[in-house]
């Protein structure tokens, strides 16, 4: 019984830790896909129910940013990933967008939460963007 508890003990944050890092590189896919303005990578990190619900709006939305700025370059930092089950997760992060237009840079800095679920296999963003 104890080499169960501790095999259980030792085993799950593992998981957590991998599942983390999904997540982790999940969020750099998302800047790298709006560095780049590839809607196709950016859309491909949305869970189906999350596109289904938006009726598209989302990738909508980036299209129309794609569109309107010269330059796009996002960064993120500060994250806080919590797994709450096999199927769910959060994040707290704060992310740095800066936009080029009429030769002139902006910048955005703000906080976001964004949920995820596990979608065949793969966590996906499903709701908070």
């Amino acid at each position: 019984m104890r080499y169960a508890l501790l095999f259980i003990a030792l085993f799950f944050p593992a998981c957590t830790d991998f599942d983390k890092s999904q997540i982790d590189n999940l969020l750099d896919q998302r800047n790298i896909s709006i560095n780049q303005k590839n809607i196709e990578g950016y859309s491909s990190l949305l869970s189906q129910a999350y596109l289904d619900h938006m009726d598209g709006e989302v990738v909508q939305s980036m299209q129309h940013i794609f569109k309107t700025f010269e330059k796009i370059e996002m960064v993120s930092r500060d994250r806080r990933i919590q797994i709450n089950s096999e199927e769910d997760a959060i994040c707290e992060q704060t992310y740095v967008l800066k936009v080029f237009a009429d030769n002139e840079w902006r910048k955005i800095v703000k906080r976001e939460q964004l949920k995820f679920k596990r979608e065949n296999g793969h966590w996906k963003i499903s709701s908070g963007l």
